[in-house]
């Protein structure tokens, strides 16, 4: 989080911007553990029957004649300021930004927005020096992740987002709705559109902005340009179904903001390919988290750099693990790696305790489950701290929990 020098939390605009965007109560709870019961089209926290929750992102807490949405929620039931509300909504503070429902809730049928990849970057030194010397991921791993097309450096911009790409590749924008009296009389023009710029994809006409326009923006700083990591998971016939990006800041106490590109589905996952005949799947929260874990294996000569890696968009995400493992038969082992989250580290609510713990719940009768959670609050801090010390030959050996046929069996300490 950003504090200042008085010791006052902050945001800026663009967090304020996100925050907004991800104002749904209901995914909220869902992404945080909260346990709600499903009636009808609500959902009710099993705690306190009165609070109401809708598929729409309202949520009402009727014998307190409280409402409003996943802002209110916050500062009412979690007793939050409103702007560490911000920033938790904002993905700036304690954990990533709220994620969408888990796969057993159902929603009423909503319109699905086609998801539109960020620009590419020209350069990615950015890029290697963020995953690499600031987050110590392995360069190789990096590089191979950027040749298959699953990482790069992306252009993102505030007050103007993208709009798809013309005949030639080049990416086009629009502005932001939220915008639109402050940017009004911009020159534009309409241009044919695909998501991707690919032959074949469908058409659609757009009026965007002219590169002189924004150029024009930047110059006079009523816009920003902002390079940004994107990891993206991928479906049938290689196409971008998820993706999620991040900033790229390094000062200390900076903040970082996460969200997933609009239309993303979570439930084609950030995946590491494992060796052909390997029966297991590591799963992490996030996909830094997952090239995190490999490097760890990769540092201690693991056999698990050999596994199947996802990199999920939440803990309690498990439309990714569930569509994985049909696509993947032969998989019998499960490694739940999913995030610490405890209160030394911040966290008031475990979403990586309790996403273990629905592994264990739905899985744990066909698939042995190995728990593997990092001693400190991720295995990126992991990774980080192993590496600031590798002088020391600090070890990374983690006790395990092994959950077959629903008995848990303590293994011996091993170095993954």
């Amino acid at each position: 989080m950003s504090v200042s020098r008085s010791g006052e939390l902050y945001y800026t605009d663009e967090e304020k911007e996100a925050a907004l965007n991800n104002n749904n109560a209901l995914q909220y709870a869902l992404s945080r553990g909260y346990h709600l019961v499903r009636t009808g089209n609500e959902f009710h926290l099993k705690e306190h029957d009165s609070m109401v929750f809708k598929a729409d992102g309202r949520w009402y807490w009727n014998s307190q004649s409280l409402k409003g949405r996943a802002l209110d929620f916050i500062q009412h039931y979690e007793n939050r300021e409103y702007k560490e509300a911000i920033c938790i909504l904002a993905g700036t503070i304690n954990q990533s930004a709220p994620i969408g429902p888990v796969k057993h809730v159902e929603f009423p049928v909503e319109e699905k927005k086609e998801m539109i990849l960020p620009e590419r970057a020209e350069k990615y030194n950015s890029l290697f020096f963020y995953l690499c010397k600031f987050r110590g991921l392995d360069e190789l791993l990096v590089k191979r992740m950027v040749a298959e097309r699953k990482v790069y450096q992306a252009i993102t911009y505030n007050k103007i987002k993208i709009a798809g790409y013309d005949k030639d590749g080049h990416a086009q924008y629009k502005v932001k709705e939220k915008f639109k009296d402050e940017l009004q009389n911009i020159p534009a023009e309409t241009t044919s559109l695909s998501i991707d710029g690919k032959p074949g994809s469908p058409i659609f006409q757009e009026k965007c902005l002219t590169s002189d326009s924004i150029q024009q923006l930047i110059k006079e700083k009523k816009i920003f340009k902002f390079n940004v990591v994107c990891m993206v998971g991928y479906g049938e016939n290689g196409k971008a179904k998820y993706a999620s990006i991040r900033s790229m800041n390094t000062k200390e106490g900076s903040k970082s903001l996460k969200v997933d590109v609009e239309g993303s589905d979570k439930s084609y996952p950030f995946l590491i390919e494992g060796s052909p005949d390997s029966n297991t799947v590591c799963v992490l929260e996030s996909p830094i988290e997952g090239m995190s874990y490999w490097s760890v294996c990769q540092e201690t000569k693991s056999d698990r750099q050999d596994c199947y890696m996802l990199g999920l968009g939440g803990a309690s995400v498990l439309q990714a693990l569930d569509r994985f493992l049909k696509d993947h038969p032969q998989i019998d082992t499960i490694v739940s790696g999913l995030n610490n989250d405890d209160e030394q580290s911040g966290h008031r609510i475990n979403a990586g305790l309790n996403g273990t713990n629905r592994i264990i719940e739905k899985y744990s009768k066909q698939y042995t489950i190995i728990v593997h959670k990092p001693h400190l609050n991720d295995w990126n801090n992991v990774l980080t701290n192993y590496r600031q010390h590798l002088q020391k030959k600090m070890t990374l050996r983690q006790p395990e929990k092994q959950i077959v046929n629903n008995r848990s069996i303590k293994a011996p300490a091993i170095a993954l």
